[in-house]
């Protein structure tokens, strides 16, 4: 029997997974072509968060792109009626700027949107299958958990121009406290609201841990609602024992001219970087002119998953069997196949490749196989 398990790398493994987890679920698979009219990312570069969009003239003389990404493909499409929820998942090729020289990379990217008459049921659906995502991707994952809605209050309540909000929100997503405090004292703002900000930046941990202190946090009656969802989401999490890799981390701000209520993002170990990354994006919805409906997915960089076989895969091969001009090449084939056979891969070689990483090294010598060199 093939075993598949061994034979697919990390991210081939974890697509088929997922596919399956999300169509459990209800959720509809979702391909779009290779390219989209360039006007439907021109009109919202901050969604995507870069500049780098490859794109040419087709036959008609109208500018197209090569996708950088399934999200807004969907929600372009997406129709649902009142008191409807339509349920998108996919795995799709993207097209994104990779690298200190500029190139470009397909990758594929992988999740699911839920859009429409978005409940409070949809919420807690979509942040449980992240969780179980992740833990279908790795057992060594960790989430993390925040809400837009007081990120975007605290914001409000500081009075800040333009320019100064942007860098304090950043100086929020580098748990940067000091660097934000400078720039609110240089606007004047109350030591009290600085001290919330504070509060805000310093709020992290287990969500069970952390959930009794979500109070604190919230000055009026946006923020209560948001902490409100928020121990709803600890409650259904804590319901399907799921709740042990979640934090919450405020410091996870994402575009707030988009993002309006809970946001997430996934880590796993070995990756500095998240591989998944969603949260409830109804503002997009309202910009492509679709008031009504609300939104709420997310996406898993498969290629991050690539990277991950790179560094937990210690070895290219198990056996290197070196291949001898004098050999019978009969007993060859056959020492190949009993290897094979135990589920061990192999190469043959005339000499052994520089970069190539195996457990074993053998030859044959008198119809006998001899082990040269042995990685225990």
């Amino acid at each position: 029997m093939i075993d598949y398990d061994r034979i697919l790398r990390n991210d081939e493994k974890a697509v088929y997974r997922l596919r399956e987890l999300f169509g459990n679920y209800g959720y509809r698979r979702f391909k779009t072509g290779k390219f989209e009219e360039y006007e439907l990312y021109a009109e919202n570069k901050d969604f995507l968060g870069e500049d780098g969009i490859l794109t040419f003239t087709d036959a008609r003389g109208k500018l197209m792109a090569l996708k950088p990404d399934v999200t807004l493909s969907i929600a372009k499409m997406a129709e649902p009626l009142p008191g409807e929820v339509q349920k998108f998942c996919y795995d799709d090729e993207v097209y994104r700027l990779s690298g200190e020289y500029g190139d470009f990379r397909e990758i594929t990217q992988t999740g699911i949107e839920c859009i429409g008459d978005i409940g409070s049921y949809d919420v807690c659906e979509v942040i449980l299958l992240a969780v179980r995502s992740l833990a279908l991707i790795d057992e060594n994952y960790v989430m993390d958990l925040s809400h837009m809605g007081i990120v975007r209050a605290l914001a409000s309540l500081l009075n800040l121009p333009k320019e100064a909000e942007r860098k304090v929100l950043q100086c929020i997503g580098e748990k940067n406290f000091h660097g934000a405090a400078e720039i609110c004292r240089k606007q004047g703002v109350p030591e009290k609201m600085i001290r919330r900000l504070r509060k805000l930046i310093t709020t992290y941990g287990p969500i069970d841990e952390v959930v009794g202190e979500l109070d604190q946090l919230a000055v009026n009656n946006t923020m209560r609602r948001a902490v409100g969802e928020l121990k709803v989401l600890v409650s259904a999490l804590k319901a399907q024992k799921l709740e042990k890799n979640v934090r919450f981390d405020f410091s996870a701000v994402n575009d707030i001219g988009y993002y309006n209520g809970v946001i997430f993002q996934g880590f796993i170990k070995g990756i500095a970087r998240p591989i998944l990354a969603g949260g409830r994006y109804d503002n997009l919805m309202e910009v492509m002119g679709k008031e009504s409906a609300g939104a709420i997915g997310f996406s898993i960089s498969m290629d991050s998953l690539e990277e991950l076989n790179r560094v937990r895969r210690d070895i290219d091969v198990d056996v290197v069997i070196l291949d001898q001009p004098w050999e019978d090449l009969n007993q060859l084939n056959q020492v190949v196949r009993d290897y094979t056979d135990r589920g061990l891969s192999v190469s043959v070689q005339k000499r052994v490749p520089k970069k190539l990483r195996y457990r074993e090294l053998v030859r044959i010598e008198n119809g006998e196989v001899k082990t040269v060199e042995r990685d225990d």
